[in-house]
C-alpha cells in the first residue's frame, strides 16, 4: 500500500469510530442522560476530527506530504529523529512513573485494585514487582536503540566522505 493511501487510513478510522459511537445509543438503551450526552459529543467530535483530517489531506499536494521520518530529506531527518527521541524518552519516563506508582500502591496494600496495561498486569502476577516495573523502560530502551541506529545511518549518509592518504 502506498504512503498516500495509508495517510487516508487515520481520517477514515476516525469517521468510522464517530459513526459507531453515534450508533450506540440507538442500539443499546443508555443507562442515564450523562452517558447519552457523552456518546453524542464523543461521536460528533470523532466524526468531525476525521472529516477535518480527510478534507485537509485531500487539499494537500501528494508530492509534498511527509508521512514518516524516512520520507523527509536527509538534511531534516536527523533533527526530526532527535526530537522524536526526546519525545519518546519523555513518554517512557511518564509511563514508567505511572506504572511504578500504581504497582507500589498495590504492593504496599494502599489500594486493592489498580489500572495498568494488560501485559504489565500479567508480568506482575507471574513474575512480581520489578519485572513489571521494568517492562516499559526495557521496551523504551529497545525503541531508543533503534532510533539511534537510524540517526547514525542518517548522519553517515549526510556527512561528506573524506579519505586520508
Amino acid at each position: 500500500m502506498s504512503g498516500r493511501k495509508l495517510a487516508f487510513l487515520a481520517p477514515i478510522s476516525w469517521i468510522v469510530l464517530g459513526v459507531g459511537v453515534l450508533a450506540i445509543p440507538f442500539i443499546v438503551e443508555p443507562k442515564d442522560e450523562l452517558g447519552l450526552y457523552f456518546a453524542l459529543v464523543f461521536g460528533v467530535a470523532c466524526f468531525a476530527l476525521g472529516a477535518f483530517q480527510l478534507w485537509r489531506l485531500s487539499r494537500e499536494d501528494p508530492k509534498t506530504t511527509v508521512y514518516s521520518i524516512d520520507d523527509l530529506p536527509l538534511e531534516k531527518r536527523a533533527g526530526a529523529l532527535r526530537r522524536l527521541m526526546l519525545l519518546f524518552a519523555a513518554v517512557i519516563i511518564v509511563g514508567t512513573g505511572f506504572t511504578a506508582y500504581q504497582l507500589v500502591q498495590l504492593e504496599y496494600g494502599w489500594a486493592e485494585r489498580v489500572t495498568v496495561w494488560g501485559p504489565i498486569a500479567e508480568l506482575y502476577r507471574f513474575l512480581g514487582f520489578w519485572p513489571a516495573v521494568l517492562f516499559v523502560p526495557s521496551i523504551g530502551l529497545l525503541g531508543l536503540i533503534e532510533m539511534t541506529r537510524k540517526l547514525r545511518a542518517t548522519k553517515a549518509a549526510t556527512s561528506p566522505v573524506t579519505k586520508s592518504e
